[in-house]
């Protein structure tokens, strides 16, 4: 066999590997943390198994890949709660709201261990005397359902 049936054959032998790992779970980790390496690097497109993308699928596939984290999805049902409420909960009350969203929260106390969940959100805050968690663009109010006509921040019952 001579030097250049060797390289075709070599060659060949890559492709076929390449194609086989891209196919597999790791293999697709793989794709995915070069995307995410080439997003942070603001680079414009991926070439990875014959594959291009632009920035903006790329964006969305970091996005899907976030919402899927256990942290990820409690955020987004506390998040989903507080709006349809209009009001602060303690992460007592959340408690039953993540579980409902399918959320398994384990731990001796899991309220608690919602509440160190939660207490890493930028898209939440906890302010104890107003009612607990709220969201961040509430500021330090109870939440827009305790707002009166005027404005001014209704008692917290």
């Amino acid at each position: 066999m001579s030097d250049s049936d060797m390289l075709k054959a070599a060659e060949a032998e890559v492709k076929r590997l390449e194609a086989e790992i891209a196919k597999s779970p790791l293999g697709q980790k793989l794709a995915l943390a070069r995307q995410v390496v080439a997003l942070y690097r603001n680079e414009t497109t991926v070439t990875f198994a014959g594959v291009v993308q632009g920035m903006q699928g790329l964006a969305r596939l970091v996005e899907t890949v976030a919402n899927t984290t256990k942290t990820a999805r409690i955020e987004a049902a506390a998040v989903q709660h507080l709006k349809a409420t209009g009001r602060r909960a303690t992460s007592g009350e959340l408690l039953p709201v993540v579980v409902d969203a399918g959320i398994e929260i384990t731990g001796k106390e899991p309220a608690k261990a919602l509440s160190a969940y939660l207490s890493g959100s930028s898209a939440l805050n906890n302010i104890r005397e107003k009612g607990g968690y709220g969201l961040t663009e509430w500021g330090d109010n109870a939440g827009p359902v305790s707002l009166t006509k005027t404005g001014a921040e209704a008692p917290v019952p």
